[in-house]
C-alpha cells in the first residue's frame, strides 16, 4: 500500500524516509511513498504535529496484484526478432 504526504507550507520541505532517502518537497506537492517507508518514523511523526506536512493513506495500487501468466498470453507474446545477417544453426 502506498500512502500521500502532502506540504502544507509555502516554503521548501525536506524528509527522510525508513530506508534513508531524503525528499524534498516543495510548497503544495504531494508525494506517494510504501507505507513501510513512513510508518514509525518519528521525524515524519513530528512534521505532522507541526502542520507541516499531511500524511494520508493511498489506494492499491492495480501493479501490486498481477495474475499469473497463462498459456494463451505467453502463446501469444510476439516472436523474437533476429539482427539481418545473422545465422541459425542449420544455416552454415
Amino acid at each position: 500500500m502506498t500512502c500521500k504526504i502532502q506540504n502544507l507550507t509555502h516554503r521548501l520541505v525536506s524528509l527522510r524516509d525508513n530506508s534513508g532517502q531524503t525528499w524534498h518537497l516543495p510548497p503544495g506537492v504531494t508525494l506517494d511513498l510504501m507505507d513501510a517507508e513512513v510508518m514509525d518514523n518519528a521525524k515524519i511523526a513530528k512534521l505532522v504535529a507541526r502542520g507541516v506536512i499531511r500524511v494520508q493513506p493511498g489506494e492499491v495500487q492495480p501493479e501490486e496484484v498481477r495474475p499469473e501468466a497463462s498459456e494463451a498470453s505467453v502463446a501469444s507474446a510476439p516472436e523474437r526478432r533476429r539482427r539481418p545477417g545473422a545465422q541459425q544453426a542449420g544455416d552454415v
